[in-house]
């Protein structure tokens, strides 16, 4: 028996949020002596306020920003609200005197509730450090974004709200790109910008509409594209968006000179990527390019009551299918079917467990009315079973009756039996173990 275990810390549940569980983190010498200088100069009681994620967590941000060769400081800060329409949260930027002493120089008002994360970046071919700050707005829908950057005082450059916002070098020219995708508001459709900065400070906006169908955008993913009959590649931009209530579909689009929309689903092609929300882009065979999952029956049923997901690449404007897979996305897995099962293999679901059945692809479900919705392929022999459970007695149990351990994360025991018809189309234990991909 192979075995393989992944060792997890327990999962743990909180009722209270993170911020009233933990103490803020002392403060160094030279920090105190910033906050002491921060209080002298607000007008009421303050409390320092954290960035939730990023590289940069703390509530200060020290740095160069004159090039004077010595730094300036940043303090995120709360006040204490005066009125219900005021934002408490705030920004301070304080310089240090020649006798090591810290004054502060200017106040701003933050675009959000919540810190989501800090940047300090140059942007475009513009050698200016720019002070990038990520919000999350009070109904947590939206977020904001604002820019700053030193001119004797923080100068605000640019506030923007969007859905999704990433800093990148989208074009590969050496250079940083802020990348945003917003949702579609009122008459407006969801869009892609790229905002940078030239060599005179000013911002080249380039912004795409998105497709009618897709009213917002909740992922980014990125991959290499092929191009061309060599061995070229170019980088694409995958955006996950909403279509309707539940579902999800995907664009895809390029950076050079300008934003380019690479593929998008249309009325005059049969394949489109519409799917349910928790299926998303991913470069699941670990090539280096993104694969768009698009579900459909698995082979041999009438209905689609047990879904195949296939994996499809962008292929000069059209999408060809690279794998087949079973995708549960609610245990957060994916099974990569081998290509020797093509069309001869399918799947079906066994009390809390999926089996994969060879199938008699020439005896396809047949009968009339309710009969034919119902109608399930002809199965053969078992190959493959795949469970997911909580319980470790139950996963102990299994394992004594053939069942590898594939992984064990939090509370959750993967593991899969490997049956013995199919002697050509059996896999190794190995083989099983590389055709899984855990996505959580």
């Amino acid at each position: 028996m192979l075995s393989m275990l992944t060792a997890q810390l327990p999962g743990c549940s909180f009722s209270t949020s993170v911020e009233s569980m933990l103490s803020p983190p002392r403060l160094t010498v030279a920090q105190e002596q910033i906050y002491r200088a921060l209080q002298t100069s607000a007008v009421s009681q303050i409390s320092l306020k954290y960035p939730k994620s990023g590289e940069r967590l703390s509530a200060f941000i020290m740095e160069d920003f004159d090039g004077d060769g010595s730094d300036e400081a940043v303090v995120f800060y709360e006040v204490a609200r005066n009125a219900a329409d005021e934002n408490p949260l705030r920004i301070c930027l304080l310089d240090q005197n020649a006798d090591g002493t810290w004054t502060a120089i200017s106040h701003a008002s933050a675009a959000g509730a919540e810190i989501d994360r800090v940047d300090l970046e140059r942007l475009g071919t513009n050698p200016r450090m720019n002070l990038i700050i990520s919000y999350s707005m009070v109904d947590g829908a939206e977020h904001a974004a604002q820019v700053f950057h030193y001119e004797n005082k923080l100068v605000q450059s640019l506030e923007i709200t969007y859905s999704v916002m990433e800093l990148r070098d989208l074009n590969e020219d050496g250079t940083m790109e802020m990348f945003v995708a917003s949702a579609a508001k009122n008459s407006q459709p969801a869009t892609a910008d790229v905002y940078a900065l030239n060599e005179r400070g000013k911002y080249v906006l380039d912004e795409l509409a998105l497709p009618e169908t897709m009213t917002d955008v909740s992922r980014i993913t990125y991959g290499r594209l092929p191009v061309g009959t060599g061995n070229e590649t170019v980088p694409a931009i995958y955006l996950d968006g909403m279509s309707g209530a539940t579902s999800v579909r995907t664009v895809v689009l390029n950076y050079r000179e300008n934003l380019t929309m690479l593929y998008a689903d249309s009325a005059d092609r049969i394949l489109n990527t519409d799917r349910a929300g928790g299926f998303q882009t991913m470069d699941i065979d670990g090539d280096g390019e993104a694969e768009i999952p698009v579900n459909m029956a698995f082979y041999g049923y009438s209905k689609p009551d047990v879904l195949m997901t296939n994996w499809y690449v962008c292929r000069n404007g059209l999408l060809m299918r690279e794998r087949s897979s079973y995708y549960s996305a609610q245990d957060g897995f994916v099974f990569l079917m081998p290509k020797r099962w093509e069309r001869i293999v399918t799947a079906r679901q066994e009390n809390d467990e999926m089996v994969f059945y060879t199938f008699d692809p020439q005896a396809a479900a047949v009968g009339e009315g309710d009969a034919a919705e119902a109608a399930e392929p002809q199965m053969i022999e078992p190959l493959l079973r795949l469970a997911v459970v909580t319980d470790p007695v139950a996963a102990d149990a299994m394992q004594s009756d053939g069942y590898l351990l594939l992984r064990q994360q939090d509370s959750r025991y993967y593991l899969g039996r490997i049956e013995q018809g199919g002697k050509s189309l059996r896999l190794s234990p190995s083989e099983l173990l590389v055709s899984m991909r855990f996505l959580q």
